[in-house]
């Protein structure tokens, strides 16, 4: 039996492992989801066909401090190379095209270079996606395309638009803009605030910014901007699974205001819970969204497109439709199809030895 070790085994905020690896139990793959320091022993000295998934280490090869990200990428890259040389197949999805908060590149770029070099499969998210790690870090053969699965009632069911507002206490009228998800810079959370404040006032309803601070400057620092704008507000909290539904149900359209995207969970979790999206133009959206069918395009970086964008959505006509629209994408991505072809990877993997 193939035993497969994830690295993280755990996604605290995303239930993409879990909604992945489920599926396997009934596909003869043992899934060992435990964490690094136990896992380490049995796939060093045990033997049999054993696999390294690795799906994140951006924790662990990137820190402020260069000599920190210098030291903490060589052990990695050694430990890779150790558990490659005890016959650990190691199999890679490129969730990002590099680390999101790159504070060292050029360290950054050598370690995914090498971990591609060094993986015996990597899975890509989209067609768009695999051409895009291949013209950033060379020829990869062994690059598959598997989608990521959608998040259709995950999180509990569709609600009503009316009643949800009334239970998160938010305007029963007039539209709403919602960016929901962890305030990180590299989301380009101010160019939305700026695009935002540019369109008529009478018009534009309201915008809600809400999500975990992964640093409290920085989200003061959006909650001040914000304030100078009307109707636009700023809260610094995480949102518990069970009120996920609430949020995106009393959203007319949730905006992801991204300067570059690779793959995007909140992107799959909008759509399957029936939202329409404005999201940056990119290979890997436009797998995804089409302009004003369940979406809306913009180019990334560019706040006047954005603000365009904004106002089609705006006074789009039928904003429920473009919703369905949307989960019917998101329905043909489902899990067991996807767990099945990486447990088909994993035994193509092994078959080479």
């Amino acid at each position: 039996m193939i035993r497969v070790y994830p690295l993280p085994p755990q996604l605290v905020t995303n239930p993409y492992l879990d909604q992945l690896y489920t599926p396997m139990r009934e596909m003869g793959i043992d899934v060992r989801r435990i964490r690094p320091r136990y896992a380490l022993p049995p796939l060093y000295l045990s033997r049999g066909p054993r696999i390294l998934h690795l799906h994140f280490c951006d924790e662990i090869i990137q820190r402020r401090s260069a000599w920190q990200t210098v030291v903490r990428s060589l052990a990695f890259l050694a430990g890779l190379r150790l558990l490659l040389l005890r016959g650990v197949r190691l199999v890679w999805t490129a969730h990002n095209l590099e680390p999101h908060e790159c504070y060292h590149p050029v360290w950054a770029f050598n370690v995914y270079r090498l971990i591609g070099r060094w993986s015996s499969a990597i899975i890509a998210h989209s067609e768009a996606a695999r051409h895009m790690l291949i013209a950033r870090y060379g020829h990869m053969s062994a690059c598959h395309v598997i989608p990521q699965g959608n998040y259709i009632g995950y999180y509990g069911p569709l609600r009503d638009q009316e009643q949800s507002r009334a239970e998160l206490g938010l305007p029963a009228h007039g539209p709403i803009l919602l960016n929901l998800g962890a305030l990180r810079p590299y989301k380009g959370l101010e160019d939305l605030l700026t695009a935002f404040a540019q369109l008529p006032e009478e018009t534009r309803g309201r915008l809600f910014i809400v999500g975990a601070a992964k640093d409290q400057a920085y989200a003061a620092a959006l909650q001040h901007r914000a304030g100078c704008i009307s109707g636009a507000l700023v809260l610094p909290h995480f949102v518990p699974d069970p009120q996920l539904p609430l949020y995106l149900a009393a959203a007319d359209v949730i905006v992801l205001p991204y300067r570059s995207l690779l793959t995007s969970a909140m992107l799959m979790c909008a759509m399957s819970y029936a939202c329409p999206v404005i999201v940056p133009t990119s290979g890997p959206v436009l797998e995804l969204v089409q302009e004003g069918q369940n979406g809306f395009l913009f180019t990334p970086g560019n706040t006047e497109s954005l603000r365009a964008a904004l106002a089609r959505a705006l006074t789009h006509p039928d904003r429920g439709q473009l919703g369905q629209a949307a989960l019917q994408m998101a329905r043909r991505f489902d899990w067991p199809t996807i767990a099945a072809a990486t447990a088909a990877i994993y035994r193509q993997v092994i078959a080479q030895e």
